[in-house]
């Protein structure tokens, strides 16, 4: 069984203990979940209720800045 912190960095969807679908973001160096709003990561304790319900989250398509539009 492969181990479930074992997984790329970045954002994906959970839930937390069965609440509220929400974004966060997985910190590989810490092995921690940061909440998207949050400014400290998951305890232990709350990450053992973490369901992880989508596969790593693509970076949002950002339109390339045209020349004419820069201030």
């Amino acid at each position: 069984m492969t181990n479930p912190d074992d997984r790329d960095a970045g954002f994906y969807w959970i839930s937390i203990d069965g609440q509220e679908v929400e974004v966060a973001q997985w910190q590989t160096e810490w092995g921690r979940w940061l909440v998207t709003g949050s400014s400290l990561p998951l305890s232990d304790a709350i990450s053992a209720h973490v369901v992880v319900l989508s596969d790593l989250l693509p970076p949002p398509l950002v339109p390339a800045l045209r020349p004419e539009t820069v201030a």
